[in-house]
């Protein structure tokens, strides 16, 4: 993969693995975290849960939302998350183990009775929920979830994305978010989720407010990670002071993709 041009702004310093035996914010770049104190961080998670269907093809939603809690983010952003039946919905079951932690679930697709898509959950106040239909034909459906939230006591903007395959698609998709972005502006706006997009093709992130400089933290395939199809920025850039994947034993094998934490400052 090339590498891209420095930005002018201190790019976020991407951390190493963290040390499934410590916790996430024992694992930490100290230059940066040095600007911020710790009462002004909330931490972000992003995850590809694959249907709670792991690397090692085991079904297991439980392993998920044990990888969840051990995190401990006040806003947990997940895609494909599934409802295979009315007794075996993972958005209500991760909805009621992570209480009272608020929740929006945003449908891209339904199939016959039951649904498939992304969720948010948020430690605080969902002010307003916007979901976005990114489905680009004839393509699978897709989608975002835009909400404002209270967390912490600060106002801010959450854009959960989960986009599509092909290089064609995700350039409308991309559209989209950046229209999005125009039409309500927070102080504090975090984009997170599966982007499917490396390579070259980072480019077109910065057109969704992505920095010049984005940390490429390899999270895909889980047990191998290769690719950084997973990503978390902010707008303004510098509010993102901590970024780093979770790859303890479980969650190695728990979803084909691993977990991606973010922490972010609340203070300018």
């Amino acid at each position: 993969m090339r590498r891209e041009e420095p930005d002018t702004a201190s790019p976020p310093m991407p951390m190493a693995d963290i040390d499934p035996s410590r916790p996430v914010d024992e694992v930490v770049s100290e230059r940066l975290a040095a600007r911020t104190p710790p009462a002004a961080l909330s931490r972000v998670l992003t995850y590809n849960v694959h249907s709670c269907i792991g690397a090692d093809r085991k079904y297991d939603p439980h392993r998920i939302l044990d990888i969840v809690r051990r995190i401990d983010a006040d806003v947990v952003a997940l895609q494909e998350v599934r409802a295979y039946s009315t007794t075996d919905d993972q958005f209500h079951l991760f909805e009621e183990h992570l209480r009272p932690m608020a929740a929006v679930f945003g449908t891209t697709f339904r199939r016959t009775r039951f649904k498939f898509g992304n969720a948010l959950f948020v430690r605080g106040e969902i002010l307003e929920t916007r979901l976005l239909d990114l489905s680009v034909a004839p393509f699978e459906e897709r989608g975002a979830i835009d909400c404002t939230v209270r967390v912490r006591g600060r106002r801010m903007r959450f854009i959960a994305a989960h986009l599509g395959l092909f290089r064609r698609e995700r350039a409308e998709q991309l559209v989209r978010l950046a229209a999005a972005l125009k039409l309500h502006r927070e102080e504090i706006t975090v984009l997170l989720g599966d982007f499917n997009i490396f390579g070259a093709e980072r480019r077109r992130l910065r057109t969704v407010g992505a920095p010049v400089l984005l940390p490429r933290i390899r999270t895909f395939p889980s047990f191998q990670p290769i690719m950084s199809l997973d990503r978390i920025w902010t707008i303004p850039n510098d509010r993102l002071v901590r970024l780093a994947r979770y790859r303890d034993s479980p969650a190695k094998w728990a979803s084909d993709h691993l977990p991606l934490v973010g922490e972010v400052s609340l203070t300018a």
